[in-house]
């Protein structure tokens, strides 16, 4: 079976009617595809500016990076644009066969919006108004507040997500009480409180057999239960006990208090040595009642998130979290990371690169921490104006490219070679701390501080005692 397809963009006439043979073009034959390949150089007007790390300017990739064949080959098609969007436009370009006319958003509004008297400003302004073709940085899908565009073949999905400031170090002197969980410690004390008591309960048991058979009382056999609760902690502590019992009850109880003494001698003293050797963090925020609680306001510098929370949530959480949106002028990014007043929104697919190439300290600590709990989930693709006529073309290059996995392959190339690149670049100026270092001084000070605070307790107690033991004495004279 023969069909013809007109082909508007050849220039002669004859060449504008394509003849098709349905068992042979229609079977990804080389004649099918050199047909199919249409727009014969036109030129297509695409709106594209920078971000990180989907669309890059040909200077900002690693120099490694470029030397790759075929990312010179998108990059050179794209008008030098790299990172994922670039790429796909550069191949979609190859493989349609047209001429990508590149141009920044005409108000450097980027994604762009609906203003309050209606009209649009940005990529999507430009679209509507019918300066651009496609707006080839990918968004999310959803209704800006408009019916003029649609959406071409999704490329991914994503989660929006929230970026807190990463949590503090904890001071030395302060991570011996962090190193266990508060119930651990009130164990502790439970722990020899209780044991004192069942010693002294034993004891009176051992006293009342005594007064029956008439046998002669040992030594301790009249101390009182703070005094026994004050030989267990001995014990528990490792230290030397007055009251050794005779009685064999007494001895197993204190042979099972032993036992315990070396488990939880050795396993504070591993716990000690960890927070000693090692740099711990207050615990960062997971979740988003975690992230309400904390009071941070929620900023971003793209209107367009405001519904992150949704419009009409029923939920009090995101009724809550909604009301700490704000809208900032600058990047609300480096508010979050440097002077750690506000948290702000993110890719949850970029916040990897992002964070690993902009914010990151010398020592190899992020600035930035990505809360588990992620509120909104999106599929991202490119706009076109509603109707245009490219967009079944279009979508089916772009249905190709995703499900063959080359999508991925160029955001994953592209995210590997930025983070490699930056780590090296800091190995190279700075000189990081090493992981393995001798303890000092300075790090067992708050045992110092301890005994400090023990021996200045005791002597005030040693002082008061003396006064008062004085003051009865003259009394009785």
């Amino acid at each position: 079976m023969k069909l013809y397809i007109f082909n508007p963009f050849h220039t002669k006439e004859t060449e504008q009617l394509l003849p098709f043979y349905v068992r042979e073009d229609f079977v990804m034959s080389p004649t099918a595809d050199s047909k199919l390949n249409i727009f014969n150089g036109i030129p297509i007007r695409c709106t594209v500016f920078p971000r990180n790390p989907t669309l890059l300017p040909w200077g900002n990739l690693p120099e490694p990076f470029r030397r790759i064949r075929y990312v010179q080959q998108s990059v050179q098609a794209s008008n030098g644009s790299g990172g994922l969007d670039g790429m796909m436009l550069g191949n979609l370009a190859v493989a349609l066969n047209f001429t990508a006319e590149t141009t920044d958003a005409s108000d450097g509004q980027e994604y762009g919006y609906r203003l309050r008297n209606g009209t649009f400003v940005g990529s999507l302004g430009d679209l509507l108004q019918y300066t651009t073709d496609v707006s080839f940085n990918v968004r999310f899908m959803k209704f800006y507040d408009t019916h003029g565009i649609e959406f071409l073949h999704p490329i991914y999905s994503d989660q929006l997500c929230i970026l807190s400031p990463k949590s503090l170090e904890i001071p030395q002197w302060l991570a011996i009480f962090l190193c266990f969980h508060p119930y651990v410690w009130a164990s502790f004390v439970v722990i020899g409180f209780a044991g004192g008591y069942c010693w002294y309960v034993v004891r009176r048991w051992g006293l009342h057999k005594v007064r029956r058979y008439r046998q002669r009382l040992q030594k301790g056999d009249r101390a009182r239960c703070a005094v026994l609760s004050i030989e267990l902690w001995l014990v528990l502590l490792g230290a030397s006990s007055t009251y050794l019992p005779v009685r064999m009850i007494e001895r197993l109880l204190l042979i099972a208090f032993l036992i315990a003494n070396l488990i939880i001698s050795g396993t504070f003293q591993g716990t000690l040595t960890t927070a000693f050797s090692t740099k711990s963090y207050y615990k960062d925020l997971n979740t988003l009642a975690a992230l309400d609680q904390s009071g941070w306001p929620i900023a971003t510098s793209s209107r367009s998130l405001l519904d992150i929370f949704g419009n009409d949530s029923l939920s009090p959480l995101y009724l809550s979290l909604k009301g700490k949106l704000q809208i900032l002028n600058e990047s609300a990014r480096q508010r979050a990371a440097y002077q750690r007043d506000v948290c702000c929104i993110e890719r949850y697919s970029d916040v990897h690169l992002i964070i690993n190439t902009e914010y990151i300290q010398p020592n190899g600590q992020p600035m930035l921490h990505v809360v588990d709990e992620c509120p909104r989930v999106y599929s991202l693709a490119y706009i076109v104006r509603k109707g245009w006529p490219f967009t079944p073309l279009f979508n089916a290059a772009i249905f190709r490219f995703v499900e063959s996995g080359l999508c991925m392959k160029w955001y994953g190339d592209t995210e590997t070679a930025l983070i490699l690149h930056k780590r090296t670049k800091q190995l190279r100026e700075q000189h990081e701390e090493p992981l393995l270092r001798k303890l000092t001084i300075i790090d067992m000070q708050t045992s110092f501080y301890i005994m400090a605070l023990g021996m200045l307790i005791s002597s005030i107690v040693f002082i008061v005692e003396t006064f008062v033991g004085r003051g009865l004495q003259c009394s009785h004279l």
